[in-house]
């Protein structure tokens, strides 16, 4: 799941999309010729995956590497009895670091097996998504040495392809953290103020290839695929690289090596996924490409472009109207839609948020920028925050406003994602508390269609019912106004 650095950069990227933007390095691209010893691979090797299968996805975040504000109660019992929170762990290399691996381990085997378990699949069936992404760290197959982390997610990996399989949906394994963080982000295992430290030793990225080929191995073997079928859909290389503050070059390399094993360690054509970094859009058109710059597709390449959107992680984009966030997901979807002549492509993290709230979203010791709290200062309605938190995950008090925009988002962002390219992965399936980005409350509150097809406000790209005037942004007023309500009623009855 992305970070705060993540979306400052998205308006940098939005404006791409209206014109070809920069693009991989020649020197970066794969030489294509290279590949022409790589054995034929097993299984469906005719058509292309990732050009035919349309995502309607979702991601069980939280689970096989933990994210704080995803599943808070473990990280508050790492709190020690003196009460002093900046002990606590705020990743889950510190949430190990804390307790011991003893202790760490017996409350993560708690977590694996009762945060996620068969029904949960069924249940992604019956709501109608056809497949699911599982996020898992580096160290489930391999740990540098003085690693705190603890082993056994991959047994659960195991078990919740088993159960995909049983419901007939795919799955795209997710290594959503790497040796040194990728990112800096708490969703790489390692919090590190959001500066990657991936590339700051040749043992992280030579850790990184030998965790792939051991996906690879395993989940591509022939063996894998006599019992699974095409179960497993694709295999993403590394989630959100922090693309500007990493050597991009460096960054490509990674992408070719890694893409260059799958084909040699595998014996099926699974999907291989490439993150965009936070490049802009047409970035990657010449990488894979069986014609350098120019337009065209190579089947047998069978790679696949993720990007992700959110629009909660600066304040300018917190402070826009309805109709502003709606726009904005018709331009994302149309740059990707023109990258597509060259990849195909997903957004395969979205959301439902439209404040950075939920508690703990920004990193444990973070507050948010709807509040103006530490370390954001930036107040941009005459020098005031735009609203209050403290109710967030209260759905008693949601306001009329608030329910209908969110709503709207959701629609517009299933509108464009499904119509304009292969398709979307929605991020999570459930949280402990969140309501913005938790899909099991959203569609109990009715505010994710359910079926997905069925909507209320949006027609292909169209707000059948737009907001005008100051009805048009979520205000300060609105959330304040039914607290106040709230406590008058109390008051008086």
């Amino acid at each position: 799941m992305i970070s705060f650095w993540c979306l400052l950069l998205w308006i940098t990227t939005t404006l791409a999309f209206s014109n070809n933007g920069s693009s991989v390095q020649s020197n970066s691209t794969v030489n294509i010729t290279s590949f022409s010893n790589v054995s034929s691979p097993f299984g469906y090797t005719n058509g292309n995956t990732s050009n035919s299968f349309h995502y309607r996805g979702v991601a069980l975040g939280g689970w096989l590497l933990l994210e704080p504000w995803i599943t808070p109660l473990l990280f508050n019992a790492t709190i020690p009895a003196s009460g002093n929170t900046s002990e606590m762990a705020v990743d889950e290399y510190t949430f190990c670091q804390v307790l011991g691996k003893d202790e760490a381990l017996k409350r993560l085997h708690n977590h694996w097996t009762t945060f996620y378990n068969e029904s949960d699949i069924q249940d992604i069936k019956n709501y109608g998504f056809n497949m699911v992404r599982v996020p898992i760290g580096y160290w489930a197959f391999e740990m540098l040495p003085d690693d705190p982390y603890v082993p056994g997610a991959r047994e659960y990996l195991d078990k919740v392809i088993n159960w995909l399989h049983k419901y007939d949906l795919k799955v795209w394994i997710d290594v959503h953290g790497v040796p040194g963080s990728q990112n800096g982000f708490d969703n790489s295992g390692r919090f590190l103020n959001n500066t990657p430290g991936w590339q700051n030793s040749t043992e992280n990225i030579d850790l990184s290839h030998r965790v792939l080929r051991k996906i690879y191995t395993r989940y591509g073997s022939s063996e894998f695929y006599s019992q699974y079928g095409d179960t497993i859909l694709g295999i993403e290389v590394v989630n959100e690289p922090m693309g500007p503050k990493l050597n991009m070059t460096q960054v490509a390399d990674f992408y070719e090596k890694s893409y260059k094993d799958a084909r040699v360690y595998s014996d099926t054509n699974n999907t291989i996924v490439f993150h965009d970094a936070f490049q802009p859009a047409g970035y990657w058109d010449p990488f894979l490409n069986s014609t350098g710059s120019e337009p065209g597709r190579l089947k047998n390449y069978n790679i696949l472009i993720d990007h992700h959107h959110y629009e909660v992680f600066s304040a300018g984009e917190l402070n826009s109207t309805i109709s502003t966030h709606l726009n904005n997901i018709r331009n994302y979807a149309m740059g990707i839609q023109r990258e597509e002549q060259s990849h195909p492509a997903v957004v395969g993290e979205w959301s439902a948020a439209l404040t950075d709230c939920t508690p703990w979203l920004n990193s444990v010791h973070f507050g948010t920028r709807w509040e103006g709290t530490f370390p954001y200062t930036n107040k941009p309605i005459n020098n005031k925050y735009l609203g209050k938190c403290a109710n967030i995950n209260n759905w008693d008090t949601w306001s009329k406003q608030h329910k209908r925009f969110t709503r709207k988002y959701i629609e517009m962002q299933l509108d464009q994602y499904e119509s304009k390219m292969n398709g979307w992965i929605f991020w999570t399936y459930k949280t402990e508390n969140s309501i913005e980005w938790d899909f099991k409350k959203l569609a109990k509150y009715e505010l994710f269609p359910q079926p997905f097809s069925k909507r209320q406000y949006i027609v292909d790209g169209v707000d059948t019912k737009p907001e005008t005037g100051a009805s048009a942004r979520l205000t300060p007023k609105d959330s304040v106004t039914v607290l106040m309500v709230m406590l008058l009623a109390v008051f008086l009855f």
